[in-house]
């Protein structure tokens, strides 16, 4: 019986450490209700301190784990693994650091944990009103050096999960984010960049995103 109890106690703690499912359903939206509902887009920002400074090129953040060091090298130059890291701050509602990185043709967004594991991002982190979830874009298409994706996370048993995405692997090739805006904690706008038709890259469409 014991290890049946312990055995029980292993899978609740397992099924509590994934983050709860999600659907995201999309409604098309004409240019003009695209245009009129952006005019009630919500910009959230989180409170953000500035603990630590960045001192001859290094960034030094403390974790459980010891500490996590962040070393320009190769700034001015082609070289294909230079790097240059800006400190962004402190987020104390959820522990976390933001760090960005400037790489060769490409720029990532660091969320770093107590438990020093960062959390790469292709795309500025974009807050809902309550700030229980952040949605962040990438478009891959035009630059082949980023994913082409929408990603939605939540905050999740005291870390940001991923709770959601789109992507190639199942959404055709036929369009990239071309901007994503919160309106309230369960809905956003889309608009899209199609390469198909007569005008690939320069027309667009337009959704509304539904959290549920």
């Amino acid at each position: 019986m014991k290890g049946v109890g312990l055995l029980l106690a292993l899978l609740l703690s397992t099924s509590a450490a994934k983050p709860p499912a999600v659907r995201v359903t999309f409604s098309p939206l004409t240019k003009a209700a695209y245009l009129g509902a952006k005019k009630a887009a919500v910009s959230t920002k989180p409170v953000m301190t500035f603990p630590l400074k960045k001192v001859r090129g290094r960034i030094v953040i403390p974790t459980s784990k010891g500490p996590k060091v962040f070393q320009d090298k190769g700034v001015g130059t082609d070289e294909v693994e230079q790097a240059q890291y800006e400190y962004a701050g402190y987020l104390p509602q959820f522990g976390y650091h933001v760090i960005i990185g400037h790489f060769w043709e490409r720029t990532n967004w660091l969320l770093l944990g107590p438990g020093g594991a960062p959390l790469a991002l292709y795309g500025e982190p974009l807050y809902s009103p309550d700030l229980k979830h952040f949605v962040v874009s990438a478009a891959g298409i035009e630059n082949g050096t980023y994913p082409n994706e929408v990603r939605l996370f939540g905050f999740v048993n005291g870390r940001w999960q991923q709770v959601w995405k789109i992507e190639p692997s199942v959404e055709p090739m036929t369009w990239e984010p071309d901007g994503v805006q919160w309106l309230s904690n369960s809905t956003l706008l889309l608009k899209k960049k199609m390469w198909t038709g007569k005008n690939p890259g320069n027309t667009f469409t337009y959704s509304k995103m539904t959290i549920q």
